[in-house]
């Protein structure tokens, strides 16, 4: 069940924070607010339609169902 959403640039896309620990979510938020000027990052967050937190990494999931591992540790 989805029900967190993560603002990044201009989209809002749904977060499913499946650790359940507020310390993954800081050091996902962390890391996001590090990428924002990374270029190549900004293009593939436009394909993203849903996001799986868990307690060391993030996956990104795209629309055409391909994924993406970020490491958050």
């Amino acid at each position: 069940m989805v029900n967190e959403v993560i603002l990044f640039g201009k989209r809002a896309v749904p977060l499913d924070n499946r650790a359940k620990a507020p310390s993954s979510r800081s050091r996902f938020d962390s890391r996001m607010r590090l990428l924002k000027n990374d270029l190549d990052f900004r293009r593939r967050w436009k394909h993203v339609a849903y996001v799986e937190l868990w307690s060391d990494a993030a996956i990104f999931k795209y629309d055409d169902g391909t994924k993406w591992y970020m490491n958050i540790s």
